[in-house]
């Protein structure tokens, strides 16, 4: 591969991260705009507020994905890189266990931040299992594809042990 042509992709999924950047910068700004023209909404109602804060970072995370699928597919064509990159993919995947353990035997003892950390780590699995997901489909190497096959299994048995959990939960109706 010609390292102009590399140069000019990577060049463009720049742009394409900048472009995303800007839209949620806009967006927050405007969501900021929003609610200091109604305090008093936002007050009464401030979860349906939280919940559109949430709907938004769910959504520009969605956008973030697309610059990302196009990086994920340019570096997939380099072995050293792609291979560190899978080993990182397979530390994040290895925090999603170590959080659902922290929030489940840990909870009582865990310091509000470290809990909130846990819970927000594990709300955002399945954007990171879409990366996981979308990167083993991208490998090319032998090690690159075992890594990320090992992160994809950690990461969607996490995935599916939480909501298997949930779903036990509320049937007790919070009762253990």
């Amino acid at each position: 591969m010609k390292t102009s042509s590399t140069k000019t992709k990577l060049a463009l999924v720049g742009v394409g991260y900048a472009v995303v950047l800007a839209f949620a910068a806009a967006e927050f700004h405007l969501r900021s705009l929003m609610e200091r023209n109604d305090p008093a909404g936002v007050t009464a109602s401030s979860g349906m507020y939280a919940a559109g804060d949430m709907l938004l970072d769910m959504f520009l995370a969605f956008l973030l994905m697309i610059p990302t699928f196009f990086l994920v597919w340019i570096g997939a064509k380099f072995e050293s890189p792609y291979t560190i990159y899978s080993k990182t993919l397979l530390i994040v995947g290895f925090s999603a266990p170590v959080s659902l353990g922290l929030l489940f035997w840990g909870s009582k003892y865990l310091p509000g931040d470290i809990g909130a950390y846990c819970f927000l780590r594990l709300l955002w699995s399945p954007f990171i299992l879409g990366l996981i997901g979308m990167s083993r489909l991208m490998a090319r190497f032998d090690r690159a594809k075992r890594l990320t096959s090992y992160a994809l299994t950690v990461e969607g048995t996490t995935f599916s042990v939480s909501i298997a959990m949930i779903m036990y939960y509320s049937l007790l109706g919070g009762r253990h």
